[in-house]
């Protein structure tokens, strides 16, 4: 009808070998695309039936097997399509592969040749960057990926792993910003979900990084690194069962994934399971022999379990595969682990070690002050914290170390301790300039006060304390406690019971922590640790409260121009010893601390000399109290008492090369061996009752007991004290001014001696002094809680009365009379 026959109008169109092997391929390669790998499997086969030596099929091929984590069939086959032809793809796929098997060096040979075959190759660019991650050469990576995103600006997974190479030397706000380029182009890319999840979760932003971590995984459902991830969060946030789920999901994606294996053992110990943790750091380094964190880890836990020596092997080997800054880094974990272990020895051993890698490491060098304290080697260690504070004048930890230190060290008299003390404060007063304008001055209204300590728990300072802030009228006072301490025990479920507020500040900044103080509108701020451990003056420094004071954590002054007052009393600081201190004073009228026991039901036994045959001198006191001098007088006092020991009971005692120093020094002195007994430290209950071994207790100087004389006393041994012109020299003679008890403080070194030797000369004297003392402690009205904290609450409201009517901070004295409405 149109001149085509039916036959031709139906005829075939005939292919040539070439165009069916053209259109399959396309097929494949669509298949392949979309992600529909058994199909694009089938037509390559197909291809490869039909021509063997086929390049793009057998390059399909290889890239399906490393899709399908057979990367040793897939190199075979890559390497098939290259024998064909040299394709800068085929290089780089090649390489993916490589770096996969763990073989970074055959792999960057293959993206360079890639990249000699096409110049502007993005995709290359990226591989490079993998490459050389795997090959530490992050700054090297980071300059590949920058090219890749250059030469392809909508490139997602180049700026993703950008930013996740600029994450890992520390360019947070860098990364930051490539990863959100990435997440503009692609919102669903996992890499970059992941890696913004881990940006939150260093800045502590935990919530939304649990999101980023969620959406990455219903981006990738199977992915071990998204769920280690996840984990880490949720264990920052002691979240620790859900932590346990994420880690084990991780493990279930990837068995072998050794930093999840790590997760799970750093899980289960913050849960206490330190056996299993071991178990499982372990099974990390069979995974992975080169993990620096499951190495790390898994000497953490052993020391913990008290396997020290196989801990610090532990740890060496994580620093031996460390980078060497790294590697410094870890040996200070090690030695502030050791030390928080009560191993001073090895501790100040690792300090040193991390010195002669950095020798400006001013905390590495604070430590080693600290370690040689413990360790009763108060003078090397007060040089050390010197040292700390020219390396860093700013470093408020030395300051404070040094200020501590002096205290027990007789070489220092108190105008010194004042000096480093106005420097300290030099440094670390920055009020607010805002003031307090607004507040409401009404001289008897109700007050908020503040206490702020990391010794809220079984503590001295916790001891002193808790009888005065349980004791608060709250009709007249309202009671917010800042804790600066993770440490919850029973006596922090006592200060949290009876404060109105409980507020947790351990992980605050200064800033953070004077701002809560302001929202909270405390009118005082009562400091309970001065110059100790866990201390947080310098949020003080700034001022956030009207009226700020410092009471029983430090033995001086704080040196501070914001602290306006210091709380302690007419014996502990006598006429004229004001000029010390750098706040005004106030004096209570029966002491500065509160002592109520902790214990209840004690059993005394009689002096132990009864029995025995021989006195038995003894001090439960840090051993960092015991001078040179105190070594002398106390050897003299036991040689001419014939037959009498000296019991020595302190933590650090446990170090033998503690216990061997100490015996050196005292059979130097003509002290033997067979008359020393040294013992560690226990729980509180059984160290009252170790008094029963002892007939009298000896007090150091010039920093003598607080805690331990009361103890000693609420047991009936008699404590032999030498108060001088230092604070921390009276405190026993304090107690007994308040008790009214007399004949055992001395005037002088050589009283000292005498008064602890006649005592023990006179059997008949110590039954009754034993009988006497527990009753006249008791009775002491420092003990009484409630009269005390009338007298205190006393102080407070004349600090506040002084404020209200615009006058400056001024000494006060309170009377011992009933506390008026």
């Amino acid at each position: 009808m149109n001149g085509v026959s039916v036959t031709d109008q139906n005829a075939a169109i005939a292919l040539t070998p070439d165009e069916i092997v053209a259109q399959s391929l396309a097929l494949a390669v669509k298949s392949h695309d979309e992600g529909d790998l058994a199909e694009a499997e089938k037509l390559y086969r197909a291809i490869l039936s039909f021509q063997p030596t086929q390049p793009d099929a057998l390059h399909g091929m290889g890239v399906i097997a490393h899709q399908c984590k057979q990367d040793e069939v897939s190199e075979q086959l890559l390497r098939a399509a290259l024998e064909q032809r040299s394709d800068p793809t085929f290089h780089n796929n090649l390489a993916l592969v490589l770096l996969e098997l763990d073989r970074p060096h055959e792999a960057l040979r293959e993206v360079y040749r890639a990249l000699e075959l096409r110049t502007h190759y993005p995709a290359a660019y990226n591989a490079l960057g993998a490459i050389q991650e795997k090959l530490h050469l992050r700054a090297e990576a980071t300059e590949s990926y920058k090219k890749a995103t250059e030469l392809n600006p909508a490139y997602a997974a180049a700026h993703s792993n950008l930013g996740k190479v600029l994450y890992e030397i520390g360019r947070s706000a860098d990364s930051e910003k490539a990863c959100d380029r990435a997440l503009e182009l692609t919102p669903a890319c996992p890499e970059a979900l992941n890696l913004k999840g881990n940006l939150l979760r260093m800045k502590g932003v935990f919530k939304k990084a649990l999101d980023y971590f969620d959406r990455a995984l219903e981006a990738r459902p199977v992915c071990a690194e998204i769920y280690n991830n996840k984990a880490l969060t949720l264990k920052a946030m002691k979240r620790l069962n859900e932590a346990l789920v994420a880690a084990r999901c991780a493990i279930a994606c990837e068995a072998s994934f050794a930093p999840a294996i790590v997760t799970l053992g750093a899980i289960l110990m913050d849960q206490g399971k330190l056996t299993e943790a071991i178990e499982q750091f372990e099974m990390a380094i069979a995974c992975d022999p080169e993990n620096v964190e499951a190495y790390n880890n898994l000497g953490s836990a052993l020391i913990q379990s008290d396997r020290t020596d196989e801990g610090i092997e532990a740890y060496e080997r994580a620093i031996e595969l460390s980078e060497e800054i790294v590697a410094t880094q870890k040996k200070y974990d090690m030695a502030c682990l050791l030390y928080t272990r009560f191993s001073y020895e090895k501790a100040l051993d690792a300090f040193n070690s991390a010195l002669a890698d950095m020798p400006n490491f001013v905390a590495a060098k604070n430590n080693v002050g600290v370690a040689m304290q413990n360790l009763g080697m108060t003078e090397e260690a007060l040089d050390a914290y010197e040292q700390a504070i020219s390396l860093d004048p700013k470093f408020s930890a030395a300051y404070s170390n040094k200020l501590m230190g002096m205290q027990y060290s007789d070489r220092y008299t108190n105008a010194d301790v004042l000096e480093l003390a106005r420097r300290f404060g030099a440094h670390f007063d920055r009020p607010d300039p805002r003031g307090f304008a607004d507040r409401d001055r009404s001289p008897e209204r109700k007050l908020r006060i503040g206490y702020i300590s990391g010794d809220f728990n079984c503590h001295p300072v916790g001891f002193f304390a808790l009888p005065a802030v349980s004791g608060h009228d709250h009709g007249r006072f309202e009671i917010t406690c800042y804790y600066a301490c993770d440490t919850d025990d029973e006596v922090t479920a006592y200060f949290r019971r009876f404060a109105d507020r409980w507020r947790p500040v351990t992980s605050k900044s200064d800033d953070e922590i004077a701002e809560m103080v302001r929202e909270d509108e405390i009118d005082i701020l009562v400091d309970l640790n001065g110059h100790t451990a866990k201390t947080r003056l310098t949020s003080l420094g700034l001022k956030p409260a009207p009226i700020q004071v410092h009471w029983v954590g430090f033995t001086g002054t704080t040196g501070m121009s914001t602290i306006d007052y210091l709380i302690l009393d007419p014996v502990s600081a006598p006429p004229g010893a004001d000029k010390w201190y750098a706040e005004s004073l106030v004096r209570l009228p029966y002491g500065r601390f509160s002592y109520v026991p902790m214990v209840q039901e004690l059993v005394r036994a009689e002096p132990p000399c009864l029995s025995r045959g021989y006195v038995t001198f003894g001090s439960f006191n840090n051993i960092t109290k015991i001078t040179d001098e105190v070594f002398e007088v106390w050897a003299q006092i036991v040689l001419a008492v014939p037959g009498s020991r000296l019991l020595l009971k302190s933590r650090a005692l446990v170090e033998e090369k503690v216990r061997e120093r100490f015996i050196a020094k005292f059979e130097a002195l003509g002290l033997p061996l067979d008359r020393l007994e040294f013992r560690g430290a226990g729980h509180y209950r059984g160290m009252l009752a170790e008094y029963n071994d002892m007939d009298i207790a000896l007090d150091p100087y010039p920093f003598g007991g607080a805690t331990t004389s009361c103890d000693a006393m609420l047991m009936g041994v008699p404590v032999i004290t030498l108060p001088s012109d230092r604070l921390a020299s009276r405190q026993t003679a304090c107690f007994y001014a308040n008790m009214g008890v007399e004949g055992f403080v001395a005037t002088s070194r050589q009283d000292y001696i005498d008064r602890a030797v006649a005592l023990a000369n006179d059997p008949e004297r110590l039954r009754e002094v034993r009988k006497m003392l527990p009753d006249a402690l008791i009775a002491a009205p420092f003990t009484d809680s409630a009269k005390f904290t009338a007298r205190l609450e006393d102080a407070y409201r004349a600090m506040w009365r002084k404020f209200a009517a615009g006058e400056p901070a001024a000494p006060i004295t309170i009377e011992a009379e009933e506390a008026t409405a």
